[in-house]
């Protein structure tokens, strides 16, 4: 039963490491309704200088899409 559990923990990855991306479309529609594309665009450029969500490391986009989910709810109200 141990070699199984060690066997088992060989292939797994803490979140930390390789965190789960979500999907961004759905964001960036949201986005798009709410007419700040240009701010999506702006940030995406000046402060991670990239022009597309796809070029940036797991974590930048998830702490890219966290800020852009905030900044949605801000402008939203």
């Amino acid at each position: 039963m141990q070699q199984f559990f060690q066997k088992g923990l060989k292939n797994y990855v803490p979140e930390h490491v390789q965190p789960s991306v979500s999907d961004h479309s759905e964001l960036k529609s949201s986005i798009d309704a709410a007419n700040l594309t240009d701010m999506w665009d702006m940030i995406l450029t000046l402060d991670y200088g990239v022009s597309g969500v796809e070029d940036l490391p797991y974590e930048k986009r998830d702490e890219f899409l966290n800020v852009m989910s905030l900044l949605l709810k801000a402008f939203d109200k």
